[in-house]
């Protein structure tokens, strides 16, 4: 039998990540497993095959997989070779994918944005929740024809200023995309796929923009202690502020307060 170690990663009441491992030894004999809950599974290196009633799959990095409850199906590797997948649990599934797609397709935009926010959890980096679902939005979001050249619709317009003003207004707050989309009445996918082809970036990358702006406000123009900035601009810590500040601008929070920064910033 092949040997399984899970490792969590995010664990939330409607949310758990975990990184999966299997060392890819088959028995002799497959024999029929089922999962006891509904989850995603997105292969991050190596592959396996999945057999069930409907569907016939090799999953790897380019393909996902939707595990059914219940559902008896049998996983091989022919090959001989192992591989490490993220398991997705919890009510979140339900809600976010299609029950009727067994596998879907994962391009390698959606597959490097959800490895960058693993590694940030590799690295025990705060990791928001806002972060994780868009990266796993766009990992099951179905495939779409190319974007046009067109000009967003004054709709599209207006719904990405509407996401805008929210998350500027609660950048502070711990944000989930189910309560930003839901106040602008459409779906998650909608709201990630027009506010990127709006504003030429994702939702979260924003946020921290905005979060960044009040940081930079506060370092120049008060006196509060480092600490006390990172948690007045939304951030987890000092640590958090520190790195992010760094990516952004180049320079320390404390460097930035002392005139360091840059003008081009």
């Amino acid at each position: 039998m092949p040997r399984l170690h899970a490792s969590p990663l995010l664990r939330e009441t409607d949310l758990q990540l975990f990184r999966v491992t299997c060392d890819g030894h088959d028995a002799p004999r497959l024999k029929d497993e089922s999962s006891d809950s509904e989850s995603l599974v997105l292969a991050l290196h190596g592959r396996f095959q999945f057999r069930d009633a409907r569907t016939r799959a090799v999953v790897g990095p380019g393909t996902g997989l939707l595990m059914r409850a219940h559902n008896p199906c049998q996983i091989s590797h022919p090959h001989g070779g192992g591989d490490a997948c993220l398991s997705v649990r919890g009510p979140w599934v339900r809600r976010f994918v299609d029950p009727a797609t067994a596998t879907f397709s994962v391009s390698a935009e959606a597959y490097v944005r959800l490895q960058a926010v693993l590694a940030r959890v590799a690295r025990s980096e705060p990791v928001e929740r806002l972060q994780v679902e868009e990266a796993l939005c766009l990992t099951v979001s179905r495939s779409e024809p190319r974007a046009t050249s067109s000009a967003p619709t004054a709709r599209e317009r207006n719904l990405a200023g509407a996401l805008a003003h929210e998350v500027s207004l609660r950048f502070d707050e711990r944000l989930s995309l189910e309560d930003l989309a839901q106040g602008a009445g459409v779906s998650v996918f909608h709201a990630c796929r027009v506010f990127r082809r709006v504003m030429g970036t994702g939702i979260h990358q924003h946020q921290q923009e905005v979060r960044l702006r009040h940081a930079l406000a506060l370092l120049l123009d008060t006196r509060l202690p480092l600490a006390e900035v990172a948690l007045e601009a939304g951030f987890a810590n000092q640590g958090h502020l520190g790195n992010a500040f760094m990516r952004r601008y180049g320079r320390t929070p404390g460097a930035a307060r002392k005139g360091l920064l840059p003008l081009s910033a």
